[in-house]
């Protein structure tokens, strides 16, 4: 097993059962990487449609693996945004600002920073579903080595 795919096994370990104690559904799959010429959008789409999800093309949000929480498009923001609060209700907590600021970091550091690229199905105006769920956030991250789709619905 890869590196970042014993990290990816470790992060699973540790955060799974936490994750799904919201109302969301969480789903966490790992794949060794397949083709590393492709562009980012195309590696996504072509992952997410082997586990049986839409594909959504140009419209995974490309996001910075290394961005501080305050950077433009830090993957780490987002990470924070979709966890830390109910994705239904969102004056709920989930797993809350720190907890969801811990465990995007953990989800992060499973990743080779040299190779690492995190896109997102969630841009500033909205999401495009690559599921039928009310309500998603989905995470492509991927390095050299492997790839992860980190994928949370909900229903109202």
């Amino acid at each position: 097993m890869t590196g970042t795919l014993a990290r990816l096994d470790a992060f699973i370990a540790r955060w799974s059962d936490r994750l799904s104690a919201d109302s969301a559904a969480v789903r966490i799959v790992t794949h060794p990487v397949g083709d590393t010429a492709a562009l980012h959008t195309a590696r996504a789409d072509a992952f997410v449609t082997g586990l049986g999800y839409k594909p959504i093309g140009g419209n995974w949000e490309l996001l910075d693996a290394e961005g501080a929480p305050d950077a433009p498009r830090s993957a780490l923001a987002a990470l924070v945004e979709a966890f830390s609060r109910n994705m239904v209700y969102s004056r709920e907590p989930w797993l809350g600002e720190a907890d969801a600021l811990a465990m995007g970091a953990q989800f992060l550091a499973c990743f080779d920073a040299r190779s690492c690229q995190i896109v997102t199905n969630r841009m500033y105006f909205g999401w495009n579903p690559i599921t039928d769920a009310t309500f998603e956030w989905a995470f492509v991250a991927f390095d050299d080595e492997a790839i992860a789709l980190l994928l949370a619905t909900d229903e109202d």
